[in-house]
Protein backbone atom coordinates (compact mmCIF):
# COMPACT_ATOMS: atom_id res chain seq x y z
CA UNK A 1 0.00 0.00 0.00
CA UNK A 2 1.67 3.38 -1.01
CA UNK A 3 1.37 5.95 1.75
CA UNK A 4 0.42 9.67 1.15
CA UNK A 5 3.66 12.13 1.49
CA UNK A 6 1.70 15.23 0.22
CA UNK A 7 1.16 16.28 4.12
CA UNK A 8 4.79 15.18 4.81
CA UNK A 9 5.67 17.67 2.55
CA UNK A 10 4.01 20.56 3.76
CA UNK A 11 4.66 20.27 6.85
CA UNK A 12 8.79 20.11 5.97
CA UNK A 13 8.09 23.36 4.21
CA UNK A 14 6.67 24.94 6.90
CA UNK A 15 9.36 23.94 9.05
CA UNK A 16 12.00 25.40 6.51
CA UNK A 17 9.75 28.74 6.06
CA UNK A 18 9.63 29.08 10.43
CA UNK A 19 13.55 28.45 10.44
CA UNK A 20 14.42 30.91 8.00
CA UNK A 21 11.95 33.63 9.72
CA UNK A 22 13.36 32.46 13.03
CA UNK A 23 16.83 33.27 11.80
CA UNK A 24 15.76 36.38 9.69
CA UNK A 25 14.38 37.80 13.44
CA UNK A 26 17.97 36.25 14.84
CA UNK A 27 19.72 38.56 12.67
CA UNK A 28 18.09 41.54 12.48
CA UNK A 29 18.10 41.31 16.65
CA UNK A 30 22.02 40.73 16.77
CA UNK A 31 23.12 43.01 13.89
CA UNK A 32 20.15 45.35 13.35
CA UNK A 33 19.18 46.26 16.79
CA UNK A 34 22.60 47.70 17.86
CA UNK A 35 22.52 50.28 14.72
CA UNK A 36 19.02 51.35 15.89
CA UNK A 37 20.21 52.48 19.31
CA UNK A 38 23.12 53.47 18.03
CA UNK A 39 21.23 55.65 15.89
CA UNK A 40 18.92 56.93 18.45
CA UNK A 41 21.51 58.10 20.97
CA UNK A 42 23.07 60.03 18.03
CA UNK A 43 19.86 61.82 17.16
CA UNK A 44 19.36 62.32 20.86
CA UNK A 45 22.92 63.56 21.16
CA UNK A 46 22.49 65.74 18.17
CA UNK A 47 19.51 67.41 19.60
CA UNK A 48 21.02 68.09 22.32
CA UNK A 49 24.04 69.90 21.12
CA UNK A 50 21.08 72.12 18.71
CA UNK A 51 19.23 72.75 21.98
CA UNK A 52 22.66 74.35 23.97
CA UNK A 53 23.68 76.36 20.91
CA UNK A 54 19.91 77.74 21.66
CA UNK A 55 20.55 78.51 25.44
CA UNK A 56 23.72 79.98 24.04
CA UNK A 57 22.34 82.43 22.07
CA UNK A 58 19.58 83.18 24.97
CA UNK A 59 22.37 83.92 27.44
CA UNK A 60 24.25 86.24 24.58
CA UNK A 61 20.81 87.70 24.30
CA UNK A 62 20.81 88.19 28.51
CA UNK A 63 24.24 89.30 28.12
CA UNK A 64 24.65 91.65 25.50
CA UNK A 65 21.69 92.71 24.11
CA UNK A 66 20.03 93.63 27.49
CA UNK A 67 16.97 91.44 27.81
CA UNK A 68 15.79 91.06 31.43
CA UNK A 69 14.67 87.19 30.96
CA UNK A 70 14.97 84.22 28.85
CA UNK A 71 12.92 81.00 28.59
CA UNK A 72 14.04 78.50 26.62
CA UNK A 73 11.64 75.04 25.58
CA UNK A 74 13.56 72.03 25.20
CA UNK A 75 13.40 68.36 24.71
CA UNK A 76 15.75 66.19 26.65
CA UNK A 77 16.15 62.75 25.20
CA UNK A 78 18.33 60.03 26.20
CA UNK A 79 19.79 61.49 29.05
CA UNK A 80 19.78 64.31 31.59
CA UNK A 81 20.62 67.60 31.40
CA UNK A 82 21.77 69.25 35.18
CA UNK A 83 22.77 72.74 36.55
CA UNK A 84 25.56 72.97 38.28
CA UNK A 85 26.33 76.25 40.56
CA UNK A 86 29.42 77.97 39.93
CA UNK A 87 30.55 77.36 43.55
CA UNK A 88 29.78 74.11 43.38
CA UNK A 89 31.72 73.61 39.56
CA UNK A 90 35.22 73.44 39.30
CA UNK A 91 35.59 74.81 36.48
CA UNK A 92 37.76 78.13 36.94
CA UNK A 93 39.15 80.67 34.88
CA UNK A 94 42.62 82.78 35.70
CA UNK A 95 43.47 85.82 34.35
CA UNK A 96 46.29 87.65 35.47
CA UNK A 97 48.33 90.78 34.31
CA UNK A 98 51.70 90.28 35.99
CA UNK A 99 50.62 92.30 39.00
CA UNK A 100 47.59 90.90 39.60
CA UNK A 101 45.56 87.50 40.08
CA UNK A 102 42.17 87.03 39.33
CA UNK A 103 40.01 84.24 39.34
CA UNK A 104 36.59 83.50 37.90
CA UNK A 105 33.91 80.44 38.62
CA UNK A 106 31.67 79.86 36.28
CA UNK A 107 29.31 77.26 36.41
CA UNK A 108 27.84 74.86 33.31
CA UNK A 109 25.24 73.47 32.32
CA UNK A 110 25.82 69.52 31.59
CA UNK A 111 23.97 66.61 29.14
CA UNK A 112 24.95 63.17 29.59
CA UNK A 113 24.01 60.49 27.11
CA UNK A 114 22.08 57.36 28.98
CA UNK A 115 22.81 55.33 25.71
CA UNK A 116 26.08 56.56 24.56
CA UNK A 117 29.58 58.34 26.55
CA UNK A 118 28.69 61.56 25.07
CA UNK A 119 28.92 64.98 27.03
CA UNK A 120 27.92 68.27 26.11
CA UNK A 121 28.24 71.39 28.10
CA UNK A 122 27.59 75.17 28.30
CA UNK A 123 30.15 76.44 29.82
CA UNK A 124 31.15 80.17 30.00
CA UNK A 125 29.10 81.07 26.53
CA UNK A 126 30.56 78.38 25.18
CA UNK A 127 29.30 74.76 23.95
CA UNK A 128 32.05 72.07 23.97
CA UNK A 129 31.37 68.05 23.35
CA UNK A 130 34.06 65.09 24.92
CA UNK A 131 33.32 61.49 25.40
CA UNK A 132 32.67 60.32 28.90
CA UNK A 133 36.02 58.72 30.67
CA UNK A 134 38.59 60.68 27.73
CA UNK A 135 40.22 63.82 28.43
CA UNK A 136 39.70 65.03 24.43
CA UNK A 137 36.81 67.63 23.99
CA UNK A 138 36.06 70.41 21.40
CA UNK A 139 34.11 73.10 21.27
CA UNK A 140 30.94 73.31 18.88
CA UNK A 141 29.79 76.57 19.53
CA UNK A 142 32.72 79.39 21.33
CA UNK A 143 32.32 81.90 23.35
CA UNK A 144 32.64 85.73 22.45
CA UNK A 145 36.30 86.79 23.59
CA UNK A 146 38.25 88.65 20.75
CA UNK A 147 41.46 90.39 20.64
CA UNK A 148 41.87 93.26 18.53
CA UNK A 149 45.68 93.68 17.59
CA UNK A 150 45.30 96.89 15.93
CA UNK A 151 44.20 98.21 19.11
CA UNK A 152 46.13 96.18 21.30
CA UNK A 153 42.29 95.78 22.84
CA UNK A 154 41.79 92.31 24.51
CA UNK A 155 37.62 91.78 25.44
CA UNK A 156 37.04 88.62 28.35
CA UNK A 157 33.47 87.72 28.80
CA UNK A 158 33.04 85.83 32.06
CA UNK A 159 29.26 84.20 32.57
CA UNK A 160 28.64 83.20 35.93
CA UNK A 161 25.68 80.56 36.17
CA UNK A 162 24.07 80.52 39.72
CA UNK A 163 21.47 78.58 40.95
CA UNK A 164 19.52 78.44 44.14
CA UNK A 165 19.41 74.18 43.93
CA UNK A 166 21.03 70.99 41.86
CA UNK A 167 18.66 70.94 39.08
CA UNK A 168 18.54 68.14 36.90
CA UNK A 169 15.83 67.40 33.82
CA UNK A 170 14.62 64.69 31.77
CA UNK A 171 11.79 65.01 28.89
CA UNK A 172 10.26 68.07 28.32
CA UNK A 173 11.31 71.21 30.01
CA UNK A 174 12.13 74.80 29.90
CA UNK A 175 15.44 76.60 30.56
CA UNK A 176 14.52 79.89 32.84
CA UNK A 177 16.92 82.14 33.43
CA UNK A 178 17.57 86.27 34.37
CA UNK A 179 20.89 88.70 34.29
CA UNK A 180 21.43 89.66 37.71
CA UNK A 181 24.50 91.82 37.74
CA UNK A 182 27.46 92.77 35.30
CA UNK A 183 30.60 93.75 36.95
CA UNK A 184 33.12 95.24 34.49
CA UNK A 185 36.86 95.33 34.90
CA UNK A 186 39.42 97.27 33.05
CA UNK A 187 43.07 97.46 33.02
CA UNK A 188 45.63 99.70 30.81
CA UNK A 189 49.13 98.82 30.00
CA UNK A 190 49.27 95.17 31.78
CA UNK A 191 52.91 93.70 31.87
CA UNK A 192 51.58 91.02 29.90
CA UNK A 193 47.96 88.37 30.23
CA UNK A 194 47.86 85.15 30.95
CA UNK A 195 44.81 82.82 30.49
CA UNK A 196 44.40 79.80 32.28
CA UNK A 197 41.56 77.34 32.50
CA UNK A 198 41.13 74.70 35.67
CA UNK A 199 38.76 71.97 34.31
CA UNK A 200 36.24 70.48 37.04
CA UNK A 201 37.33 67.33 37.94
CA UNK A 202 34.04 65.57 36.72
CA UNK A 203 34.21 67.13 33.33
CA UNK A 204 37.63 67.85 31.71
CA UNK A 205 37.25 70.27 28.87
CA UNK A 206 40.93 71.49 29.14
CA UNK A 207 41.94 70.83 25.64
CA UNK A 208 38.76 72.27 24.14
CA UNK A 209 39.53 75.72 25.90
CA UNK A 210 43.58 75.07 25.87
CA UNK A 211 42.51 75.05 21.49
CA UNK A 212 40.26 78.08 21.87
CA UNK A 213 42.44 80.36 23.79
CA UNK A 214 45.94 79.87 21.77
CA UNK A 215 43.63 80.30 18.47
CA UNK A 216 43.16 83.65 19.75
CA UNK A 217 45.97 84.82 20.31
CA UNK A 218 48.33 86.01 17.61
CA UNK A 219 51.36 84.14 18.51
CA UNK A 220 49.49 80.92 20.07
CA UNK A 221 50.72 81.13 22.69
CA UNK A 222 50.21 82.89 26.27
CA UNK A 223 51.36 85.32 28.12
CA UNK A 224 49.57 88.06 25.72
CA UNK A 225 52.00 90.72 24.93
CA UNK A 226 51.46 93.62 23.13
CA UNK A 227 47.46 94.34 24.97
CA UNK A 228 47.36 97.84 25.76
CA UNK A 229 43.83 97.61 27.18
CA UNK A 230 42.36 94.59 28.80
CA UNK A 231 38.28 94.88 29.25
CA UNK A 232 36.75 92.06 31.60
CA UNK A 233 33.14 91.83 31.67
CA UNK A 234 31.59 89.23 34.65
CA UNK A 235 27.58 88.36 33.72
CA UNK A 236 25.51 86.51 36.71
CA UNK A 237 23.17 84.50 35.17
CA UNK A 238 20.81 82.86 37.42
CA UNK A 239 18.66 79.67 36.52
CA UNK A 240 15.48 79.60 38.33
CA UNK A 241 14.08 76.14 37.05
CA UNK A 242 14.58 73.62 33.95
Amino acid sequence: MKMNERAVSEAIGFVLILGIVISGIGLVTLYGYPVLIKEQSNTDVKNMERAMIVIQNDMKSLCYKNVPYKETSLQVSGGTLEVVNSTSYGGLINVSTGTESLNYSVGALIYRSDRGTEVITLENGAVMTRQEGSTGSAMLAEPRWFYDAPTGTFVIYIMNITTDDLMAKSGMGAVRMSLENVDTQVRTSPAAVTVTYTTDGDNNLSVAWDNYLTGISPSGTFPLTGVSKLVIKEYRIKIYDI
